[in-house]
């Protein structure tokens, strides 16, 4: 199975994507035999999103920022459900942020975050995986800097969620496709 995965930097940012898709294919690939796929990449000159104003990250009733709204507009059409975002940062503290606007599934991962951030965040939104408190989860609510046996793990229930969304296609329907 694959995630299809659509990949925006904001110009400025110094992401690591190969090691940001290498540590997410690890974690999904062992825990789940899903792989992300990245179906496209850009970089985007757009300074005045480069460091977002945010305040929260909350999954239920965060307020999207006029900020937010023109990131998460950024990347849509491009052959996936689900855009990650490169960003330098935000004014929260935030490492990384799966709340997003309702019909724009997506993320963003900062300067700061760990190689575990990416698909922390990216399991938020496939399969809506909540935070739990076991250190050796790629879900623990205490960030991906305090996971304590790396790779993380994940759960049975995480695995199932992720498994049903329907971000993911197979690779049989892929070839089918073509």
């Amino acid at each position: 199975m694959l995630l299809p995965i659509v990949v925006v930097t904001i110009d400025g940012a110094q992401p690591d994507i190969p090691g940001d898709i290498q540590a997410a294919n690890l974690v999904w690939g062992n825990e789940i035999e899903v792989w992300v796929d990245v179906v496209r990449s850009s970089v985007v000159d757009r300074p005045d999103l480069l460091t977002l104003t945010q305040t929260d990250c909350a999954a239920a009733g965060h307020v999207v920022s006029d900020e937010e709204d023109e990131l998460f507009d950024l990347g849509r059409g491009q052959g996936a459900d689900v855009v990650g975002y490169y960003i330098a940062a935000d004014t929260g503290g935030f490492r990384g942020c799966a709340a997003h606007p309702p019909g724009r599934r997506g993320f963003w991962s900062g300067d700061a975050a760990t190689q575990w951030t990416f698909i922390h965040e990216a399991t938020h939104v496939v399969g809506d995986n909540p935070h739990i408190t076991n250190s050796d989860n790629l879900m623990f609510r205490n960030g991906t800097a305090s996971i304590t046996n790396l790779p993380p793990d994940m759960n049975d229930v995480q695995r199932t969620r992720i498994l049903n969304d329907p971000a993911l296609l197979s690779i049989e329907s892929l070839i089918l496709n073509l």
